[in-house]
C-alpha cells in the first residue's frame, strides 16, 4: 500500500512538472510570435493556446501587444451565436478618445469563465482568469470593434448574460461597466431595472452580415 502511495505521488508530480514545462513552452512561442508582428487576434483565436489563457504571464503579452480596431477572442470552433460588438468611446464634451485601453472578458455560451466551472476561484477570479478575454485600444475616432461569441447568463442564476469592460486612459478616471444585450429573456422586470441603475449599457440588436449572427454598439463617456 505504501508503495502504491508513494507511486501516485511521484506521478502527480511528473505529470504537474511536464504540465508547467508545456505551459513555458507556449508561453514563449506566444512572446516570440507577438514580437515577430502576429496579432493578437491570432494568439487568442488558435486553439492550441486555450490551455493558457488564464494564466497571468499569457494576460500580460497580450495586454502589452494589444493594438487599434479589431480583436477576435474565440476559436472558430467555439460553441455559439457569433456577435460582432462596436464601441465608442467619448469624453464628457463629445470628444474621441483615442489610445484608451479596453479590457473585455466574458461566460462563453453555457454561461461558464473557466474551462471546466462556471467560475475561477469564484467572482475575484473570473476577472484576472477569465477563459475567453481580450485587450484593445480604441483608434482615433474612440472605436473599437470586438468578434465573439453571446455570452449566457451564469447557470441557476437569474442575472441576464453580459460582457465585462473596464477601461482606463491617460487623464480620465478608470470607467467599468457591462455589456448587456436588450433581447435576452432574462432582462427583464425588476432586473433589468436594477442594471439601469447600475448603469450597465444595453443594445438592441443591429443588422449585419455573415459570419455574424447579431451586431450590438455601445457608447461609453470618460470623465476627468
Amino acid at each position: 500500500m505504501k508503495k502504491i502511495f508513494i507511486s501516485t505521488i511521484l506521478s502527480c508530480y511528473i505529470l504537474g512538472v511536464a504540465a508547467q514545462t508545456d505551459s513555458l513552452s507556449l508561453l514563449n512561442e506566444v512572446r516570440t510570435k507577438l514580437k515577430n508582428g502576429v496579432s493578437v487576434s491570432t494568439i487568442l483565436t488558435d486553439s492550441k493556446y486555450l490551455i493558457i489563457h488564464p494564466a497571468t504571464e499569457f494576460r500580460k503579452l497580450i495586454e502589452a501587444s494589444c493594438s487599434q480596431g479589431i480583436v477576435k477572442i474565440t476559436t472558430a470552433n467555439e460553441p455559439g451565436r457569433k456577435i460582432r460588438v462596436l464601441g465608442t468611446v467619448k469624453n464628457a464634451d463629445g470628444q474621441s478618445v483615442a489610445g484608451a485601453l479596453v479590457y473585455l472578458y466574458q461566460t462563453d455560451s453555457k454561461g461558464w469563465y473557466a474551462a471546466d466551472a462556471p467560475h475561477v476561484l469564484q467572482f475575484e477570479g473570473d476577472v484576472r482568469h477569465a477563459r475567453l478575454f481580450g485587450y484593445i485600444k480604441t483608434d482615433s475616432s474612440g472605436m473599437f470593434e470586438l468578434h465573439t461569441v453571446k455570452p449566457s447568463g451564469y447557470p441557476r442564476s437569474d442575472l441576464p448574460a453580459h460582457i465585462h469592460v473596464h477601461i482606463t486612459a491617460t487623464g480620465y478616471r478608470s470607467y467599468v461597466t457591462e455589456f448587456l444585450f436588450d433581447d435576452d429573456e432574462r432582462l427583464v422586470g425588476a432586473i433589468r431595472k436594477q442594471s439601469e441603475q447600475n448603469q450597465f449599457l444595453i443594445s438592441k440588436p443591429e443588422k449585419t452580415k455573415a459570419p455574424f449572427d447579431q451586431q450590438f454598439s455601445y457608447r461609453m463617456i470618460l470623465l476627468k
